[in-house]
């Protein structure tokens, strides 16, 4: 599948901020093929701020009031960010993918700062980059129905719900739903 959305949740909106959870799942926009095998990081707030990230008061705040399942991304085992930014290379496995996101200025900018920040080459190219917002304001997009995730805010659930948003806009603009 040449298509993989990408879903952060983070401790701030700073390229800088540190970041909770990385989720992400490849999918082919022309079906509802998802791959069944999606990536999903929960990680170490304290190695993060070891490295300079940095957590903004009031996404602190946001998430206190958030869902007590959101919330397990607290609690959850976690891995380093270094670590889990080598997994997600080797779980992407070739430059090729269009890298999609909610947001142009936010989950893959975000990543982007990530790699570059511990010495690692972002393994998409950034004009493979893709912004859903973009593509849910196309003529009619905005008549097709959200696909709300299983627990929002969790960045595996996230990525599914919006790939699965982006194949239902993708058949409405071919004329297939």
């Amino acid at each position: 599948m040449k298509h993989c959305m990408a879903d952060n949740e983070t401790l701030g909106t700073r390229a800088t901020s540190v970041i909770l959870s990385i989720g992400a799942v490849k999918f082919d926009l022309d079906s509802d093929e998802i791959d069944n095998d999606g990536f999903y990081a929960s990680l170490s707030i304290d190695d993060q701020l070891a490295h300079g990230r940095t957590i903004d008061e009031s996404t602190l705040v946001w998430w206190m009031a958030q869902d007590k399942a959101a919330q397990r991304v607290f609690v959850e085992p976690k891995q380093t960010l270094e670590s889990a930014l080598v997994s997600l290379i080797d779980w992407l496995g070739h430059n090729k993918r269009f890298m999609w996101s909610n947001g142009a200025d936010f989950d893959l900018p975000m990543l982007t700062h990530a790699f570059t920040s511990y010495g690692l080459v972002t393994p998409w190219e950034f004009w493979n980059s893709r912004c859903v917002r973009t593509y849910r304001s196309l003529p009619g997009a905005k008549n097709v129905p959200k696909v709300e995730p299983l627990v929002a805010h969790n960045a595996l659930h996230d990525a599914v719900a919006q790939a699965r948003h982006m194949q239902a806009i993708q058949a409405m603009l071919k004329g297939q739903k």
